[in-house]
This record gives C-alpha cells, structure tokens and sequence, in this order.
C-alpha cells in the first residue's frame, strides 16, 4: 500500500527540516517500506544507486527487486523477511541482494528501524553497499571468529575438498591443517555412516539448503567421536553456491551421558519401587511408571501435582514433614509410611530413603526420593517375630547352626543355660559352646542330622548352676530359605529338660516300691499282734501276771511295743518320702551355701539329740562358700543321722570335715560304724538299686543322692581303716 500524507502534498521524508535534509542528502540509500513490504519512500541516493525514479519504486514491494541470480532458497528467506518488516527492526545487518535498472545486482547490508508517520507505522532501512574494504574488515573479523571458536569448522569447494581447518578442527581430529587440506572429508569417516546418509546430505547442500544431522567421525588416532554436524552453503554476490562450511560440534561426552542416561531411566522405569523427583514446593518434576501404577493416576497426571493427589492425608503430610526435614539440613533422611491409595485401592509399606537435589549450579532445588516396597518383608518380619516370641517362650532349648556348625538362631533359655549373650551368637561355634568331653557324640549326631535324618537320644548334662539335667534331644535338618530347596543347610536341636518329671517317675518307684515292702511287712505284724491280742486276751493275762511274778517281761506290752516301733518306722519312712517329694518338687536353682558354718552347725545339733555319740566337725577358717541348692543341709545331716542310727556300738563317732579348692567345695561324713552295704552304696553314688531296696531306711540316702544330684555335685563311699564309712560329697564352689 502507499502511506497518503495528511494534507495534499506528495509524500516526504519523517518530520523535522533537519531530519529531512539528513535523509533527502544521505549518501546512502534510504527507503522506508509499510508494514507489508510496500515502499512508501526513497531518498535521490536509492534513485541512484539502482536506476529506478522514485515513482517506479513507490507502492512496489521491496521484495521484488531481490536479484534473480539469488539462490532460491536464500531469495525466498529475504523475500519472507522483507514481507514482515517488524522482525528485522533491532536486528543486526541483513544483506540484501538488489537488482538496478539495468539488471545487475548490486549487495548492500541494511538495518531498518520502526517509526510513526501519521497514524501509521513506517519501517526505513539504511542500503550501505559493501566496499572491498569492508568485506575485507568483514572477512578479518569472520576469521578471528572462527580461529578462536570452540567447534570444529572447516570448509570445503563445491566439490568438498577442503580449503581451511581451524585449530579446533586440529583439537578435535588430531589432524593439522596440512595433513587435511586439499582432501576430503573422507579421512574422517568411521565407516559406521551409511551411503544413504552421504547422499542425502549431498542432495541438500547442492540444493543450497543446510544439511544438520549427527555423525559418527574417527580420529587421527582411529578413536571414535560423536558430534553434531552443520553444513551450509555460502553463496556469492551473485546468488551462487560458492563453497561449504561445516561447523561440528563434539558430543561425545554428551552421547556419552545420554547414553547412561537411558541406561539409568531404564533400570529406573523397570523397577518396581517408585522413584520421584520433587522441587522445593514438592511438585512432581520426575517421576517413574511405578509411582503411577501404586496411585492409580496416570503419570502425565501427576506432573505439577503432590502427594496429597493419590494417597491419604496423613501420610500425605508426614512425607511432606519430611521432605522439608531434608531441605532444612541439606542431608539424606530416611523413613517409613505405609500410605493407602483410594484410586489404586492398595495398602503399602514403603522403605524410603532421600536426598536434597540441587540444580546445574549447584543451588538446592529440591528432593528426590527412592521408595522401596517392604510389605512382603514387613509381613514376613512380623511373623518371624511371633515365631521368634513362641520360640523364646518356649520352655526348651532350642538353637540351629549351619553346615560349618556356626550359630544361626539360640533362643533365650539355650543362651541362659550356656550363659551367652544375644551379640555373642553369630561369633561362635558349636565346639565353643558344648564341653570337650561331650562335643565328639554332639558332632556325631549333628552328621546325622546334616545327612537329612532326624535323632532323637536322652542326654544327661552337668550344669555349674543347675546340678545334673537330664534332656530328651532332637536334632532336626534345616532346609534351605526358598520355597521348594530341600537341600540340607543346617540342623536345629531341641533339648528338653525332662530331670524333673524324670525324677519324679524315679521317686515314685522308689516310694512305692519301699511303701509297699514295708507297709506289707510292718501291717502283717501289727495284724497278727492285734490277733494274738485279741485272741488270748485272758490266758495271756494269767501268764503275764505269773511272768510278771517270776520277774519276766509282759507278752502283751512286748506285742503292744513291737506294734509302736512299726508304726514309728512307717512314720519315718513316711517322713522321708515326704521330704524327697519336696526336693524333687523345687525349682532346680542353686545358691551360694557357707557349708563350713552348715558343718559346724549340724555338728552341734546332732550331739545335743545324740548325747551317746561323738560328732565333731573340722572346717577351715571363715567362711566356704558351695553352689548348692537350698536343701544341702537336709542331706548332710541324713549322712550324719544315718551313721549314728545304724551304728552296732553304744558310743558312735562321726566326723563332718569340710575342705575346698579353687572349684570344689569337699564335705566329707566318717563313722566308725559296720559300714554300707553295697545296695545303699549304690544309691548314693548312682542312684540305682531300686529292685533292691526293701527297707525304709533307705530313702534317707535317696534323698542326699537328689540333692546332690540337683546341686551340680557328686557323692562317692569308701570303707575308714579300721573300720566305718566315709562318705564324700564335692559340689561346685560359689564365686559370689
């Protein structure tokens, strides 16, 4: 279109008399173009420099005097240009190709600038023809540029043989320039570009187009490089393609970091634990298939979103509370939630750990965490803790070990019985545990077990707080952790203390086999006194009063006393039974005893209720200290008490000696008496001799062989010199 001034003269240059005398005087051409490309003005140096007059050239488009010998591609580039004038204002020069009069073309660099004239916008460009000096000035500045840019650039003839290299070509390759000019760029090919893609790229660059592609180049050094290749005509004054340049840029490293890149992106995106990335605000930036998949949400959905957009708010703000914990301290935190998904309708446990992200210049961003799904673990941990709690409060000793005999698993009554702690476990070894003389059958039946076969034995141990234990043990094979492994990777053992019930069964066979010896015997003779009584009550009373006339006994009071002294014998037997039932019926501890102080005191006792015997005791000084049970005292004073009861001689003499060592404690009962038959020998020593006890007496030394028995010690019977007993008991000694 053609600006129409306000008033009916011809169109002029921008107000003001000096502005106008600037333009109309210029030396350059000047012409201002409306807002389609239109001239609406241009100053005499335009009408000369091209040979149009001024009326031929208002209202045409400047587009149109772009010179026909101007690549097509680069002619349709300045005639779009031209054609919206507003996005060359500001711009740096433009070199346009203009065609005068006469057809030739004539290259000038213009700048345009906007201003109003009326109400209109007017866009006027300076035309400055190029000068060999300035392309000179041109060409030293463009190769200053290009000697000290960063990229590979090199350039070629129309047939691409290459005529310059700079020294980042050099850098790049590892070729200098002599070694490279004059040939092709075929010393760079790596061979991994196809024919297609060099005839492509030949195809563009004759069309005068530029070609822009990656290529994979080699080196000097026959290495490899990545980069991104541009190449581009230059054309002539003239319009023409006069040669190429390329510019590369390396991205080997970048290839390089894209291609870790993909590599983390798919192990992340192929994980089942949600991976996320959050700013400052807690925004979604990043986040993997696994997040979605738990929220139910598509993922596109959740870009921009936070956690209170799939999951309940509790935990929503919890992870949230969190979150700001880690940009507080600028460090990794880690956490667990167990977040419900309404969407998804699943429940999850999550293991989370995360850390502060920071940006390209190292300024905190925001956070990004990894959520490891722990449900299963979870709910594997919780039954193991109740088969933990069952098997703790498990009254036997239960432990496993594996193939190399280390300790996998002791409960709390196999560590308290071994007197090991819970640290202790994965550090030892069955040898370290169980006792030198035993570990060779342990071993042997721990063989068996590892073979795939299940034993079972009775064991007796020796405990230093517990006395003598007897167990009933099974050892079992451990099957490997997966489902469907059968293959053998250790034994568990299982020992279950049966002393007591054990005990027990022997008291009650010993009880009832002296009950019923004795009740028989005893209740015979009672019977048959009674009868006899009953039966010659009036004879014998004659009788009785003529031996009681002559000074003879009464038959009737001897039969009454033989009656009374049975009675008392069952009584005792009785008695003694009882007081078996109570040892065998305590707990099984011990506790530190002084036993020199129990001899002393015994000692005395026994010879106020004895005044006809001699009982003396010899202990060292101060006090000696036994591990034993509670009963110890009971069972040194049966050794004493039966010693004098079952004396031959008026006046018996027994001795209560007490010695100790570093780990015993000896106490030692002598008489002088007709010494033990072996059957009571054998009670005390093995506590056999069951099918030949037949007399209540006998139960006295069941007893001391129980107490011992439970106090960790041992009882042992010699004959004295002349004569007598001496009968030995050794327990542990107390170290407290």
């Amino acid at each position: 279109m053609t600006l129409e001034p306000d008033d009916d003269s011809e169109f002029s240059p921008p107000d003001g008399e000096f502005f106008a005398s600037v333009v109309e005087g210029n030396a350059d051409p000047i012409v201002s173009i409306d807002g389609e490309g239109s001239i609406v003005y241009a100053n005499p140096a335009a009408e000369n420099a091209l040979g149009w007059d001024v009326a031929s050239l208002t209202g045409r488009r400047l587009a149109d005097l772009i010179s026909d010998e101007t690549a097509e591609r680069r002619a349709t580039s300045l005639r779009d240009r031209l054609g919206d004038p507003a996005g060359l204002v500001d711009e740096a020069d433009v070199s346009v190709p203009l065609k005068t009069v006469d057809g030739e073309t004539r290259t000038f660099s213009a700048r345009f600038h906007a201003h109003e004239v009326g109400r209109e916008t007017v866009y006027s460009g300076v035309f400055r023809e190029r000068t060999a000096g300035d392309l000179d000035r041109e060409l030293r500045t463009f190769r200053n540029l290009v000697e000290h840019a960063g990229h590979a650039i090199y350039v070629t003839d129309t047939d691409g043989t290459i005529e310059y290299v700079n020294p980042a070509f050099t850098r790049h390759t590892g070729y200098e320039s002599e070694e490279v000019i004059g040939k092709t760029p075929a010393v760079l090919n790596s061979g991994e570009m196809s024919d297609e893609y060099f005839a492509s790229l030949w195809e563009t660059l004759r069309a005068g187009e530029v070609w822009k592609e990656k290529i994979v180049d080699r080196r000097k050094d026959g290495s490899r490089y990545h980069a991104h290749q541009t190449i581009a005509p230059v054309f002539d004054d003239a319009g023409g393609v006069s040669r190429f340049v390329a510019i590369q840029t390396d991205v080997t490293e970048r290839k390089a970091a894209e291609g870790k890149l993909k590599q983390y992106r798919d192990i992340v995106e192929r994980l089942d634990d949600p991976i996320l990335l959050q700013d400052r605000d807690g925004t979604f930036e990043l986040l993997n298939e696994a997040v979605s998949e738990f929220a139910g949400v598509a993922r596109e959905d959740l870009y921009g979103e936070d956690e209170t957009a799939f999951m309940d708010a509790e935990t929503a703000a919890e992870i949230d509370e969190r979150r700001r914990e880690v940009l507080r301290a600028e460090e990794p935190a880690g956490y667990e939630v167990s977040p419900s998904f309404e969407r998804s309708g699943r429940e999850a446990t999550f293991s989370t750990r995360r850390y502060p992200y920071y940006d390209g210049d190292g300024d905190l961003a925001g956070t990004f965490a990894i959520c490891r799904d722990v449900t299963e673990i979870k709910e594997r941990e919780l039954d193991l803790e109740r088969f933990k709690r069952a098997v703790d409060g498990a009254t036997d000793l239960i432990a496993a070990v594996d193939r190399d005999e280390r300790f996998l698993f002791a409960n709390e009554q196999y560590r308290t019985y071994h007197g090991i702690d819970d640290a202790d476990i994965a550090d030892l070894t069955l040898s370290g545990v169980v006792d030198d003389d035993r570990y060779p059958d342990v071993q042997r039946q721990v063989d068996r077990a590892l073979a795939g076969e299940s034993v079972e034995y009775r064991a007796t141990r020796t405990h230093p707080g517990r006395g003598t234990r007897t167990f009933d043990v099974r050892y079992y094979p451990l099957n490997g952790p997966d489902e469907g492994d059968d293959s053998v990777v250790g034994v568990v053992g299982v020992l279950r203390d049966v002393t007591d019930s054990e005990n027990r069964a022997h008291q009650l066979r010993v009880v009832d086999r002296v009950l019923q010896h004795n009740l028989r015997n005893a209740m015979t003779v009672i019977r048959g006194r009674a009868r006899q009584i009953a039966a010659d009550a009036e004879p014998r009373e004659e009788i009785a009063d003529e031996e009681r006339a002559t000074g003879g006994g009464d038959p009737i009071a001897t039969a009454a006393d033989d009656i009374v002294a049975r009675a008392e014998t069952l009584l005792s037997t009785s008695e003694k039974a009882h007081q078996i039932t109570e040892v065998l019926s305590d707990p099984p501890g011990t506790e530190p005893v002084d036993i020199a102080r129990t001899a002393e005191t015994l000692a005395a006792e026994a010879g106020d209720e004895f005044p006809e015997a001699s009982v003396t005791a010899s202990t060292p000084d101060g006090s000696i200290r036994a591990s034993a049970t509670a009963w110890i005292d009971r069972a040194i004073d049966e050794l004493v008490r039966n010693a004098i009861v079952h004396h031959d001689r008026d006046s018996p003499t027994v001795e209560i000696a007490v010695a100790a060592t570093d780990d015993d404690v000896a106490v030692t009962v002598t008489d002088d008496g007709p010494g033990l038959v072996g059957m009571n020998r054998d009670v005390l020593e093995t506590g056999e001799a069951v099918d030949a006890l037949y007399h209540g007496s006998g139960l006295g030394l069941w007893l001391v062989y129980w107490v011992v028995q439970q106090s960790g010690g041992e009882a042992t019977v010699r004959e004295a010199a002349p004569r007598g007993t001496v009968v030995a008991v050794t327990l542990p000694r107390s170290d407290r």
